[in-house]
C-alpha cells in the first residue's frame, strides 16, 4: 500500500485514514461527522480527487453524522462524476449513517455499498488489502 496517511483531527471527534491501492484510495473516518469536523474531511477528499483515483467513504466507524456530511458526500459524488471518478460510502448497516441518508432520500442519489469489498466489486476491483487494517 502507498499514500497512507493516519491523521487524527480532534481526539474524540473525527480520526480519518487514507490509504491507496493502485486506482483506488480508501478514506476511513471513526467519530463525528459534523459542522466542527467537515471542512477536514473536505480538505482531504479534495486532495483524493485530484489524484484520479476512485474513492472509496468507509463510515462504518462514525457516531453520528450531520446534514453537512450528507452534503459533502453529494458534492463529492458531483464532482468525482465530471472528473469521470466515482465515490463509493460504505456503510456496513451503520444506523448514524444509514438513518439520515434514507430520511433524507440521498441513498438514491450516492453509490453505497455494504462493505469495503462489496465496493471493490462495484468498481472491478478484484486486489485485497484495501483494508488498512481493522483498527481504522
Amino acid at each position: 500500500m502507498s499514500e497512507t496517511t493516519d491523521r487524527a483531527l480532534r481526539p474524540g471527534d473525527l480520526a480519518i485514514r487514507c490509504g491507496a491501492v493502485g486506482s483506488l484510495v480508501l478514506v476511513r473516518l471513526r467519530g463525528a461527522l459534523d459542522l466542527a469536523t467537515a471542512g477536514d474531511l473536505a480538505e482531504v477528499l479534495a486532495t483524493q480527487l485530484r489524484t484520479g483515483r476512485d474513492i472509496v467513504l468507509d463510515c462504518t466507524g462514525l457516531d453520528f453524522m450531520a446534514v453537512v456530511g450528507m452534503s459533502l458526500m453529494i458534492d463529492t459524488h458531483r464532482a468525482a462524476h465530471v472528473r469521470k471518478q466515482k465515490l463509493i460510502v460504505v456503510t456496513g448497516g451503520n444506523r448514524a449513517v444509514l438513518r439520515p441518508l434514507r430520511v433524507a432520500r440521498v441513498d438514491v442519489m450516492l453509490r453505497l455499498a455494504g462493505t469495503i469489498d462489496d465496493a471493490c466489486a462495484q468498481l472491478g476491483y478484484a486486489g485485497g488489502g484495501l483494508a488498512l487494517g481493522a483498527s481504522g
